[in-house]
């Protein structure tokens, strides 16, 4: 790696290495080396990495402002700027910069799902003033040498990719981890259909700007390559792989873990996995279920997943809390709703909550539908205990319980998929040559 090189960053979240959105773009390129990096990004928060010093934001707050005062967005962050929003921050536990009441609204619009208001917000973003003369002094200055933009379902994001590629006449190189395309879904809200075929417009104008197409699935490769008039290639977050696996001893009682949020009714698969763990703990605790989540839940629900015996329900946790927390856990849980609706929404998904349970060194459990295509990927590499019927829950608690044994055999079974597939190294190389490829 010795050319020297400038990329541009059209990635929605800011560039950081302490949440999940800005965590898979500091896995792709954090250490590259041979590389310049800016971003241009469309959210409140700052960027927290090493290796990225230039960034023009336009952030949710500046964008309702500016559309209902008819004002330009978008500002290039200095440094200084960064620096002391990031120790306002930590001082506030992240809700300075959330307070207002523009920013309340917005984080309730983003937070919940009336097809109404997710379209009312992507209506606000697409005639907000955002085609300024700041902007594209900003990426004419960097003056790259190549694009990376990811393919969102979001119409600003996708006219953002358009304009760079047009003030530029660059290479662009995408990526796509969800189906933001096909029409199996299941919805009887007419903004939700609205919402789709707007996206599904937008994609197809924006298709034509990718010149190297990326995916995190071979089922959506298969799917959506014809479509797109491209051959895509697998991309999938890396993991740094140790040397040697080093077994763990198995604790008593077994800690299984899982770390995410509960929505897409995730939280119903994991009430399963929780009553089947009350049910194996009847003469005794045998095994025990943490779950470590933002979301929250109330009720029948939140009783189910938290009754201090068998299962238990805590706080968001760092990045640096979670990595000793997997470090002290057997079993990490990776999980999808089983309800019609869900199963054809993440059927695509190869979630990277998958890589981050690779990386834990723990053995990994994935429950979803036989369609999903990351269960299909574990299942084909024997890497996991995969559960594709929700009735097979308990069972396969059940074994994993009677036969701790198990659980050191698939950690190794994680490990081995590991290094076949998933090193750091590899993925790197592979962005850092197509940007080679994509500069000349």
């Amino acid at each position: 790696m010795k050319a020297k090189l400038r990329v541009l960053l059209l990635v929605a979240e800011p560039w950081r290495c302490d949440d999940s959105g800005g965590n898979t773009i500091d896995n792709f390129f954090n250490g590259m080396e041979g590389i310049e990096f800016a971003q241009v990004y469309c959210s409140d928060p700052m960027p927290v990495n090493k290796t990225c010093k230039r960034y023009f934001q336009i952030p949710e707050q500046e964008v309702i402002h500016g559309f209902l005062k008819h004002k330009k967005v978008g500002h290039e962050l200095l440094l200084s700027d960064i620096d002391k929003h990031l120790i306002q921050e930590r001082e506030t536990k992240f809700s300075n910069l959330k307070s207002g009441k523009i920013s309340k609204f917005m984080r309730w619009v983003k937070n919940i799902r009336p097809e109404f208001l997710i379209f009312l917000r992507m209506f606000i973003w697409r005639y907000c003033n955002w085609r300024t003369q700041e902007l594209d002094k900003f990426i004419l200055d960097f003056n790259p040498d190549v694009i990376y933009a990811p393919c969102y379902a979001f119409p600003f994001q996708l006219s953002l990719t358009r304009h760079v590629k047009e003030l530029t006449g660059l290479k662009i190189i995408s990526w796509s981890a969800d189906d933001n395309y096909s029409l199996r879904q299941l919805s009887f809200s007419p903004f939700y259909w609205l919402n789709r075929f707007w996206n599904r417009h937008c994609l197809r104008e924006t298709y034509p700007c990718y010149d190297e197409f990326y995916s995190i699935s071979e089922d959506e490769i298969e799917e959506l390559s014809p479509i797109v008039g491209q051959q895509m290639k697998v991309l999938r977050k890396g993991v740094h792989v140790p040397e040697t696996f080093t077994p763990r001893d198995v604790h008593t009682p077994i800690k299984f873990i899982y770390a995410g949020g509960l929505y897409c009714n995730r939280f119903k698969s994991l009430i399963k996995v929780a009553n089947a763990l009350r049910k194996a703990n009847e003469d005794g605790v045998k095994a025990e279920l943490h779950i470590y989540t933002g979301s929250k839940m109330e009720g029948r629900n939140e009783s189910s997943l938290n009754d201090s015996r068998s299962s238990f329900v805590h706080g968001l946790v760092t990045s640096e809390q979670l990595s000793k927390l997997y470090q002290e856990s057997d079993v990490a849980i990776h999980c999808e709703s089983f309800d019609l609706k869900y199963r054809l929404m993440t059927r695509l998904s190869f979630s990277t909550k998958i890589i981050d349970c690779f990386q834990s060194g723990c053995a990994i459990l994935a429950i979803a539908s036989s369609e999903h295509t990351g269960l299909k990927y574990l299942q084909k590499e024997d890497a996991a205990f995969c559960v594709s019927d929700v009735n097979d829950i308990e069972p396969i608690i059940k074994r994993i319980v009677d036969n701790p044994e198990l659980v050191k055999e698939y950690a190794q079974k994680a490990y081995e998929c590991e290094c076949k597939n998933h090193r750091i190294e590899d993925v790197q190389k592979m962005l850092y040559d197509a940007f080679v490829r994509c500069s000349n």
